[in-house]
């Protein structure tokens, strides 16, 4: 793939997603990787939505891409940052991620994320959430609890949460100060499948690093 002129690209591209998905791609860029020889094709699938997608062709011959996990991730992440906002007193959410590492299995017409969930949910895809909280007057780790609850309500398996957790002092606190001064815990939350957890008996401590004392 790496030697095939852009135009053959575009064609190829846009075949293999009408195959798999039933969908038009609409091409926006190329990039091939020099050391790996590895291509990429970005564009946009035609689905209503137009989801933002790549395509990668591996130098051996395989192929994949992205489309399911950014239209799941773009659809879960603003119920993500809802819970997160309604249990926590949020500074910012940097990212929400919600990705498989294995081989596409889906095709065709995709359901909803929802749907899926509702039904037991996938376990190859994961939730990858990275966010710096307050520590509001000591209630973060309640709230912490909390959100890691709703998100075991939603069906969802296997989480990666980062939970950064800064001093309630850097609220007045000028706008050019230096944020990691004032952050107090760092929380690596990797649980390969939260259905399995009891929530409430959860101890978070085994997640947290101390920052500053």
């Amino acid at each position: 793939m790496y030697q095939l002129e852009d135009e053959e690209l575009k064609e190829k591209a846009a075949q293999y997603i009408k195959e798999k998905y039933q969908k038009e791609f609409e091409v926006k860029g190329i990039n091939r990787g020099r050391v790996t020889g590895t291509v990429y094709v970005d564009g946009i699938v035609k689905d209503g939505k137009d989801t933002e997608t790549s395509i990668i062709w591996e130098r051996n011959g395989q192929v994949g891409d992205t489309y399911v996990s950014v239209l799941w991730t773009n659809e879960l992440k603003p119920k993500i940052e809802a819970l997160a906002n309604k249990h926590m007193e949020v500074r910012r959410i940097e990212d929400i991620v919600y990705s498989s590492g294995k081989i596409d299995k889906y095709t065709g017409n995709i359901p909803s994320v929802f749907e899926v969930l509702k039904n037991g949910g996938d376990p190859d895809f994961a939730l990858q959430v990275t966010l710096r909280v307050y520590e509001h007057a000591g209630q973060f780790e309640k709230g912490l609890k909390e959100y890691l609850d709703e998100i075991k309500g939603l069906g969802i398996n296997e989480i990666i949460i980062t939970v950064f957790v800064v001093d309630d002092q850097l609220k007045s606190a000028q706008e050019d100060v230096k944020e990691s001064s004032y952050t107090l815990y760092r929380y690596n939350i990797v649980i390969n499948d939260i259905q399995k957890v009891d929530i409430v008996n959860l101890d978070l401590n085994q997640y947290k690093t101390v920052i500053k004392e």
